[in-house]
């Protein structure tokens, strides 16, 4: 659902209000936290999504990964998580069935997050994802709404994954070009959320669904200040600006439509750059505000531990009234 129909519908829910609730849907924030205790609050978060590489060992991995990701933007530690599996229960055998909740009890493993159960029921389509349970200290809670100016932005994974996947089920898509993606998406946040936190990180969130240009403005918008993109700057994967021109998917089209004029674009840009700036993403990298002072030493961490594409992105500044969220430069 785009991001703009979606924060209608959710400011129209009823709902509980709890003092205990430290972030609740207002925000468009990547989890929902719980305080237990005054030391220690609930982390939950639920994704799910269809297969978009055509394995299904390698689905389970990436939607494990995805779904796990909110807890770490969020700054907590992931502990349980539960299945969510619908299948065609005529068409998919039981054998593609095992593989898809194998690979993403692999990542469950890899992250030690206990596996508590699932519901399954049969459907005309593949959706598999997880409910995640986290915790987290409530006073380092890293929200997505409280980027700073003065701030650099530093990006953890390339973008372009949507552009490519689209390809790729369109049998249009080299192997060499799909296995850095599914590289990407399989691998947690996990370890990037450890250097990062670490550090003196303002805001954070995970680049998914509503792309690069559809987070930074929930970002930007929830600290009431500007955010510059240095377009160059953005790490892509290879092949993505080649096939953005035939497979930019109608739902990033939906994020550019969100973004509208909130946004002001430097003339000279390339168009097939541009639009993947709006690219949904599948277990995309974080998008963190941080020190400028740190950015450098967060960088060598990043890079260090395996993510090996991060890079310094952009800057928070103040807006100026009535300007835009978002300037996107060369």
């Amino acid at each position: 659902m785009s991001p703009d129909r979606l924060s209608g519908i959710l400011e129209r829910l009823p709902r509980v209000g709890s003092r205990n609730l430290v972030v609740g849907m207002e925000s468009m924030d990547d989890a929902g936290v719980y305080l237990l205790t005054p030391d220690k609050a609930l982390v939950q978060t639920v994704d799910f999504l269809q297969p978009v590489v055509s394995g299904p060992l390698e689905f389970g991995r990436i939607a494990a990964a995805n779904s796990m990701s909110d807890v770490w933007a969020m700054g907590g530690d992931a502990i349980t998580a539960m299945n969510l599996l619908c299948f065609p229960g005529n068409i998919l055998d039981a054998d593609i069935i095992e593989q898809i909740l194998s690979g993403a009890c692999e990542k469950m493993v890899e992250a030690g997050v206990v596996l508590m159960g699932g519901h399954t029921m049969e459907l005309d389509q593949v959706v598999f994802g997880l409910s995640v349970t986290g915790t987290v200290d409530p006073g380092r809670a890293v929200r997505n709404s409280m980027a700073r100016p003065g701030d650099l932005l530093v990006l953890t994974k390339p973008l372009g994954s949507g552009v490519l996947t689209t390809a790729h089920k369109a049998s249009a898509l080299p192997r060499h070009l799909l296995d850095p993606v599914s590289a990407s998406m399989e691998r947690l946040n996990l370890y990037a959320s450890r250097v990062l936190r670490s550090l003196d990180v303002s805001a954070m969130t995970d680049v998914t669904g509503f792309g690069l240009l559809g987070h930074a403005l929930i970002m930007a918008r929830g600290g009431r200040v500007g955010i510059t993109v240095n377009a160059d700057s953005v790490p892509l994967f290879p092949g993505a600006l080649q096939f953005a021109e035939d497979f930019f998917p109608g739902g990033s089209g939906n994020n550019r439509k969100f973004v509208g004029e909130n946004a002001s674009f430097a003339e000279g840009l390339d168009p097939e750059l541009v639009k993947l700036l709006f690219d949904a993403q599948t277990s995309g990298g974080l998008l963190a505000a941080l020190r400028p002072d740190q950015a450098e030493e967060a960088l060598d961490r990043l890079r260090q531990g395996g993510d090996t594409d991060s890079s310094i992105i952009g800057r928070v500044q103040r807006r100026r009234e009535n300007g835009p969220y978002l300037v996107i430069e060369p």
